[in-house]
């Protein structure tokens, strides 16, 4: 990773044509060079932030950034996960931000500040709304006391009042942003940055609040996570370190939060519970095994703890909303059997599950959850002859999609609308009953023709296909994965006679050409119907 403190950030902080000339050289020189420049180099706090104070877009350009956006993306070779945050930005501060807490190439940073830096230049010259002073600060981040004291863009020394922090105070602080609901990404950032580079072992303690601080924001940072997860064990190895097990359920329901997956990381924990001489409650293991649901996590390590822990008998004695939980869990991981189903289905089990929950959400999930139970129990249990669902008790609801998932629902609509003969030939948003919608399903026939979906020709010889979208909130973060509920949802449906085609948001993107989604799509397909042919 190129480090900040080199020339490269020192050279970023004038927008003009002797800045521009020195940009250009530095995209042909090497990496020891630069390295060798960054000696005496300023601070990456001052360069930042003297970039960040120079630098403002008012709320008419939000189109040209917006485009710049676009550009960085789809000319850089780089991970998603930074792809999607420079989408997300809304100024040029957040995209500076991005690129400061990753770990990209030398050339693709050099790249991005010499785009940044022409953007800005062509936005001075044409005289529009760019100002390169401190008061346009204001505009972008819509304060218009400009004489503020307290503001961190105002403040040339903002962060000299957390530079001699230890990492247990600065830890406190993180706390405190938390427990306000303040999402100061700026500060976090800065924070966070500190934490990795300068504290050798976290404690156990201080990774659980660590952790619990970033879901509680539902703000994170990759390279802290894995720190996180790398000291949390070692600190358990110390002599004397004894964890308790609060502080290891409260770690796993936050990395699930955050969506952070570490398979080696869940499997040493597993390895622990099962080796402990602690016996812990079945209420305990239920909360840790939502947690591995929850990220998609499944290993002989986790069938090893629920033998030990939930003999069929034990899981009766459970109270309902953890039972429901922990059977949920199970469809997850592809363990479900029928006397787990019959538990959690009879009418009894979900009109008092029911009534106990007064609270909207959670009714809410608990609803989905039976539902999903119960698709289980129709299409992947064999002689299941135990009760299903009431649909007067339980309606055939759907969770609600996202903003980006509808986005990413049109998009595969007007795929589709381009690739097929008509609209006939394919139904979107199809409600499965299982607690879910199914994005869209199509149909070939054994020569790899599109069947429209009223025709009777689909009684013959054809290949039910199910599109499901997946985007960057169906992911983990860290062991890149879907998480556990995109998994169960592949399964029911497969169990429901379909293949399956999971459609990733890296390869099916909304800003992309409609010819490239539909090469895209036509390809997958395609590899669907002759995998299938090849073995029949």
């Amino acid at each position: 990773m190129l480090q900040f403190n080199t020339a490269a950030f020192t050279i970023a902080t004038r927008f003009t044509s002797r800045f521009l000339c020195r940009l250009n050289a530095s995209l042909s020189t090497n990496t020891a060079a630069i390295i060798s420049e960054s000696k005496t180099a300023v601070k990456l706090g001052d360069q930042i932030e003297e970039m960040i104070s120079n630098i403002t877009i008012v709320d008419k350009q939000h189109l040209g950034l917006d485009k710049l956006k676009i550009e960085l993306c789809k000319d850089l070779n780089i991970k998603p996960i930074i792809t999607e945050k420079i989408k997300k930005a809304q100024t040029i501060q957040e995209i500076l931000e991005t690129v400061k807490t990753s770990s990209m190439p030398q050339d693709d940073i050099l790249h991005i500040l010499k785009a940044i830096s022409i953007w800005v230049h062509n936005k001075e010259e044409s005289k529009s709304s760019t100002k390169i002073n401190k008061s346009s600060v204001q505009s972008q981040t819509g304060d218009n006391n400009t004489t503020s004291k307290n503001s961190p863009l105002n403040t040339q020394d903002f962060f000299s009042q957390y530079y001699n922090l230890s990492t247990s105070a600065m830890i406190k602080n993180i706390n405190k942003l938390a427990q306000a609901g303040d999402r100061n990404v700026k500060l976090l950032n800065y924070f966070f940055n500190n934490i990795i580079e300068y504290h050798e072992l976290l404690s156990t303690k201080a990774c659980s609040n660590l952790m619990f601080s970033m879901s509680t924001l539902n703000y994170s940072d990759e390279r802290l996570l894995k720190k996180i997860c790398k000291d949390f064990i070692k600190s358990k190895s110390v002599s004397g370190n004894e964890t308790n097990f609060v502080t290891i359920m409260s770690l796993l329901k936050s990395m699930a939060f955050v969506r952070y997956k570490n398979n080696v990381f869940l499997n040493q924990l597993c390895d622990e519970i099962i080796k402990s001489k602690i016996k812990y409650s079945n209420t305990q293991i239920a909360s840790i095994l939502r947690s591995f649901a929850t990220l998609g996590y499944h290993s002989q390590y986790v069938n090893d703890i629920i033998e030990e822990y939930f003999p069929n008998s034990e899981i009766e004695k459970l109270q309902y909303t953890t039972r429901l939980n922990l059977v949920w869990c199970f469809a997850v991981f592809k363990i479900l059997q029928n006397v787990h189903a019959e538990s959690v289905l009879n009418e009894k089990f979900v009109s008092k599950t029911l009534i106990f929950d007064t609270e909207i959400n959670k009714k809410l999930s608990h609803q989905l959850k039976l539902l999903n139970i119960n698709g289980y129990a129709q299409y992947a249990l064999n002689n299941y002859s135990g009760p299903l669902l009431n649909n007067e008790i339980v309606p055939r609801i759907v969770s609600k999609r996202t903003k980006q998932k509808l986005a990413y629902v049109e998009a595969l609509q007007i795929t589709l609308k381009n690739m097929l003969p008509s609209t006939s030939h394919f139904n979107m948003s199809i409600n499965t009953n299982m607690g879910f919608l199914l994005d869209a399903e199509i149909c070939v026939d054994h020569k790899f023709n599109f069947i429209s979906m009223d025709s009777d020709t689909k009684n013959g010889n054809f290949i039910k296909i199910a599109l499901l979208l997946v985007d960057y909130y169906d992911m983990c973060l860290g062991d890149t994965d879907y998480q556990g509920l995109i998994k169960l949802h592949r399964h029911l449906l497969g169990c429901n006679n379909y293949e399956v085609l999971i459609i990733p948001y890296q390869y099916f993107g909304i800003e992309d050409k409609i010819e490239k989604r539909t090469s895209y799509l036509r390809h997958q397909i395609f590899q669907i119907f002759r995998k299938i042919t090849d073995n029949n």
